[in-house]
């Protein structure tokens, strides 16, 4: 029987199983995405909060294992109209394009670095964090960017313009909107202030990047707010 206790974990869905149960799904920095059941948990006084990391223990047999323990490891975060939404679409992109038991200590950091970005940061800030989670995604699943070199292996320059061309990278192109200081910035994840254009041309990139992976189906987080 597995047992295992006190890994950092955040709870990313849930919905009621077998009268008053729960059947949870985690993200946790050891085993990756977890579904766990959570027995009884439907008449407990305490309830298991989102955005917020928790320690819990787990055990059983099989694929679906019980939630046995859980304690709170963080602070709360009572995130709230575009920011809960945004913090739901991070969510989602975990729940479609994560395998289970895929363990990933730099999207779990990515993660929690995004949600104390929601709670603390303005809105530029916000939209900026929530790209950069999204390019961390991406490359650990294998769909990385190169910002330091063009599609012909040249080095990016910091005064030109480059296009973003889907599946091979930037080509240079005087049109274009990137301008290469910005990629190489984004090569080494700095502290940047970007533009609204520039995050909106960011926006548009990670979509059509996303787009191959989650298919036809439309992500539910997306009927109640046109993500940033």
């Amino acid at each position: 029987m597995t047992k295992v206790e006190n890994t950092p974990a955040f709870l990313i869905h849930r919905r009621m199983y077998q009268g008053s149960s729960l059947l949870l799904d985690f993200f946790t920095k050891d085993f990756g995405r977890l579904r766990l059941i959570a027995r009884g948990a439907r008449n407990s006084k305490t309830t298991l909060q989102m955005f917020q990391c928790l320690s819990i223990s787990f055990k059983g047999r099989g694929d679906l294992k019980s939630l046995s323990q859980w304690e709170i490891a963080d602070q709360p975060r009572r995130l709230q109209g575009d920011d809960l939404i945004l913090a739901m679409y991070a969510n989602e992109l975990i729940l479609r394009l994560l395998p289970e038991s895929d363990p990933n200590g730099d999207i779990f950091k990515s993660y929690w670095i995004l949600l104390e970005n929601l709670f603390n940061l303005d809105s530029n800030e916000k939209e900026y964090a929530l790209r950069k989670f999204e390019n961390q995604l991406l490359e650990d699943l294998g769909y990385g960017l190169d910002f330091e070199h063009d599609i012909h292996g040249e080095d990016i320059s910091l005064d030109l313009y480059y296009e973003f061309i889907e599946h091979q990278g930037f080509a240079s192109n005087k049109n274009g909107v990137f301008l290469g200081k910005t990629l190489l910035k984004l090569a080494n994840d700095a502290k940047i202030n970007l533009d609204s254009n520039e995050l909106r041309v960011l926006k548009k990139m990670n979509r059509k990047r996303l787009k191959s992976l989650l298919g036809d189906k439309p992500l539910k987080s997306k009927e109640l707010f046109f993500v940033k």
